[in-house]
């Protein structure tokens, strides 16, 4: 009864607050307005580029500013800022050159000076802020040692007056910016369209990001921010000064903090906001087959990691054990039991959306075939093999953190690893302690999930021994295939180099079992169109709305 209340409730609040959104004369057909609803499934808990890591917020800061580069609706690195650029011959040095004419949405120019600034801000924020630069200080040469000094000082450092000549991010003048690499990045386009690496003006403050709720401040984008209320929502309106503001079709969007699934829904179903970015299976299955439902590739996978190194069980170091662990589980089962419409089966640790060669990195990968498809008859003889049988059982322990999804694919794992004759134990954990655990390797099977974030490379150099905390896999063969990996500067090169180390992190080692990949629904009502992506992320500039 409670629930029913609250969702009437955030209704009816719904019904209040766009009152007035628009309105038409039914006699006189569908007419165009200039704004759209747009519903999502979170709260908003910055709008800095130099700190976010949460998916709502990356929506609305997509609308709101421009860098060097924005991906297009297939995870292609498209210049946006950068008019062109060059590479030195060993790959380390990228010489940008900034469009003519853009600016500000006050009008002031937009110049390499503020990306240089934007750089040091970001590199001297904070502790706050480590997860947002990881890949810039493990690329930009000196950026990890201004960084370490920055933290050193803490609030007291100052990026506009501290030393920053030997930090390979420099404006050489207003239309120009160089950027000097520690190794060859032949993924850098990518990269740099992370929000770590987007500008803002020289003005915003250091070491601080409380401004971000504050609406007016200049944006490079297709919007400006008009109104916010971070629990509530954020207005943006068309930035009439955006380099490509022809372009935009949609005056303006707002963004609502929904984070009921089933409010959302009833909001949709009534016609009070015109798209919901935060519903559930169900709700979505009702539209299956219509122009209403839009699924979208999230960029992540879902797998489990198997603890091979010092603090896991002498077992699991045996690779054939590991190997019928993997060929134990019925993928397909388990998928279509979730959902295999947003939950499909995935063979390669690869999500879809990553680009390699000449294409998709996981097209690629599985069309050169699977080596670990179900077989329980074969994971039986590779576990007798390696001396376990009734009288000696494998015994293990899964690890996952107590989500009901987390604990419905822990009870399938049981069910498959018990006909194979290993006995499990499951171990729930609390959400907040559950990877701190996993990364100090205190686990032997564990659930994980990851994105592939810029490139596929994020991934994969994970599991090398010194990105993690404590490691659960310690290979000198892998930790030297991504090293030398590192070092390709062709894109071509690089992506061959990325599935060879895929291949050998999952079906030669099995170090890892990817289950399945994420697919997001999301509803669009009727009289919308013109909805897109930026990578995996929503943009709605281009749309037109009519009701």
């Amino acid at each position: 009864m409670k629930k029913m209340m609250s969702l009437l409730l955030a209704l009816c609040m719904m019904l209040g607050l766009l009152a007035g959104c628009a309105s038409k004369d039914d006699s006189a057909g569908p007419v165009a307005v200039n704004n759209i609803n747009v519903a999502m499934g979170y709260q908003i808990t910055t709008l800095d580029n130099a700190i976010n890591t949460e998916t709502g917020n990356d929506w609305i800061l997509e609308h709101l500013y421009s860098g060097m580069f924005r991906k297009d609706e297939n995870g292609v690195a498209q210049k946006e800022l950068c008019d062109d650029f060059t590479i030195s011959a060993d790959g380390l040095v990228y010489t940008f050159t900034l469009k003519d004419g853009i600016v500000w949405s006050d009008g002031t120019p937009i110049t390499a000076y503020d990306f240089e600034y934007s750089m040091l801000r970001a590199l001297s924020y904070g502790v706050d802020n480590a997860y947002s630069i990881n890949e810039i200080v493990s690329y930009l040469k000196g950026a990890k040692e201004y960084n370490l000094k920055a933290v050193d000082a803490g609030a007291s450092f100052d990026c506009t007056k501290e030393d920053h000549s030997e930090v390979g991010y420099k404006a050489l003048d207003e239309k120009t910016l160089e950027v000097t690499l520690n190794n060859p990045c032949a993924f850098l386009p990518e990269l740099m369209t992370s929000r770590a690496w987007v500008p803002v003006v020289q003005s915003t403050p250091q070491h601080d990001s409380l401004w971000s709720f504050k609406a007016g401040y200049p944006t490079s984008g297709a919007y400006t921010l008009t109104e916010i209320n971070e629990t509530e929502k954020a207005v943006l309106t068309k930035n009439e000064k955006y380099w490509n503001k022809d372009s935009i079709t949609m005056e303006t969007i707002t963004y609502w903090c929904m984070t009921d699934p089933d409010a959302q829904a009833l909001a949709f179903d009534s016609k009070e906001i015109d798209v919901a970015l935060g519903i559930t299976a169900n709700a979505a299955d009702k539209f299956v087959g219509t122009d209403n439902l839009w699924t979208v590739q999230d960029g992540n996978v879902y797998f489990i990691a198997i603890n091979s190194a010092s603090t896991g069980p002498e077992s699991l170091k045996d690779v054939n054990v590991r190997r019928a662990l993997a060929l134990a589980i019925d993928k397909q089962a388990l998928s279509e039991v979730l959902g295999a419409a947003y939950y499909p089966m995935v063979n390669g640790y690869i999500p879809h959306g990553a680009g390699g060669v000449s294409g998709d990195f996981r097209d690629e990968g599985d069309a050169d075939g699977y080596t670990l498809n179900y077989d329980l008859e074969k994971a039986k003889q590779l576990l007798a093999d390696a001396g376990y049988n009734e009288s000696n059982p494998l015994k293990l322990s899964y690890k996952y953190s107590n989500n009901s999804m987390h604990g419905d694919v822990a009870t399938m794992l049981e069910s498959f690893w018990t006909k194979l004759g290993v006995e499990i134990e499951l171990i729930s954990v609390e959400q907040g302690v559950y990877y701190d655990q996993i990364d100090q390797g205190d686990f032997e099977l564990c659930r994980y999930a990851d994105n592939i974030g810029s490139n596929a490379i994020r991934l994969l150099k994970f599991w090398s021994t010194e990105n993690q905390v404590v490691a659960a896999i310690s290979d000198p063969v892998y930790d030297k295939m991504c090293a030398e990996a590192l070092q390709v500067a062709d894109a071509a090169g690089f992506a061959q180099a990325m599935h060879g180390l895929e291949d050998y992190l999952i079906e030669e080692n099995v170090y890892l079992i990817p289950l399945f990949e994420y697919i997001n629904p999301y509803l669009i009502a009727d009289g919308v169109e013109g909805e897109t992506l930026c990578g995996f992320h929503p943009f709605f500039g281009n749309c037109t709305v009519t009701k």
